[in-house]
């Protein structure tokens, strides 16, 4: 029987509004040293050296940038903002804007140009100011930024980092039908440190139970548990109602199978699953395995 004795729900918030003052800093040192007029002489060595100086101005690291969710956006706006008009930097700026880029960001399949974005658009003055720019496709803007971001986030880790995901990711094979699935929910993860906080208190104060991360669909529970299966390399399994991934039977002859390979077990014929608490009974370390929500296994 799974263990039960304790619960714990946490509702996650993945909002990281960035105060006006502080954006604004950024844009004034882009519309100061980068002003959009300057955009046809630019060749992509100059480009770099731009955003080199305007780190610098902003006391910001030029090369390496922080892991934190406000600093990558920060540094984002800055390569993405050199030689942009000015009306598309203070759109980054808005607190409805940053909302909209965050929850699309944790979404399971982020549309870029959201809804919310294109409301923002119709009833703010800055709309009608991008709208009289010319040669500005505010879509493609969106997606720009999106992309710069990305690339951001994926800077921030360390080489000895990068390093040893190398190195962990040649110890454990995930099963075969959540590889894709974990490979694409991470390419672009960034920050939630609070979220995994959680987490390893969770773990160092209880020697059991069930830990309950519980969002609005499309906020992006799938992504925090790929990350936490790839870091930790826990054995694991994702519902997914499209395949007819969702039922018991599946879930417990995967972990079956996942225990089978990572210890080696032998004298485990497949049967009708009664084994599967059987195996949990040996002297495995298995506290840090992620066990998917929404299955009454007792």
């Amino acid at each position: 029987m799974l263990p039960s004795t304790v619960r714990v729900e946490y509702s996650v918030n993945f909002y990281h509004i960035i105060a006006k003052m502080e954006i604004n800093s950024v844009i004034s040192a882009i519309a100061k040293i980068a002003p959009a007029t300057a955009t046809l002489a630019i060749n992509p060595a100059q480009r770099s050296e731009t955003v080199i100086r305007i780190k610098q101005q902003l006391g910001l690291d030029p090369i390496q940038p922080p892991n934190d969710t406000i600093s990558v956006y920060i540094y984002a706006l800055i390569e993405y903002g050199v030689y942009k008009p000015e009306p598309l930097l203070k759109l980054f700026r808005e607190k409805e804007i940053q909302k909209a880029f965050w929850k699309d960001f944790n979404a399971d399949h982020p549309l870029i140009f959201t809804p919310e974005i294109e409301h923002f658009l119709d009833w703010n003055t800055l709309g009608d100011e991008i709208r009289e720019l010319e040669n500005i496709n505010i879509r493609q803007e969106f997606e720009e930024f999106y992309q710069v971001f990305v690339s951001v986030a994926k800077r921030t880790r360390t080489p000895a980092e990068a390093l040893r995901d190398q190195e962990s990711s040649q110890r454990y094979d995930y099963p075969q039908e959540f590889q894709s699935l974990i490979t694409e929910k991470i390419k672009s993860f960034c920050g939630r440190k609070f979220v995994f906080a959680a987490f390893k208190n969770f773990i160092n104060t209880n020697k059991k139970g069930y830990f309950t991360v519980i969002g609005d669909a499309g906020m992006g529970k799938s992504t925090i548990t790929a990350k936490y299966v790839f870091e930790h390399k826990t054995i694991c399994y994702f519902n997914n109602l499209q395949e007819n991934r969702n039922s018991p039977e599946l879930f417990l002859e995967s972990i079956r199978q996942q225990l089978i390979n990572r210890y080696q077990l032998t004298n485990v014929d497949k049967d009708d699953g009664s084994t599967v608490p059987l195996m949990i009974k040996h002297p495995f370390n298995i506290s840090k395995t992620i066990g998917v929500h929404g299955f009454n296994l007792n």
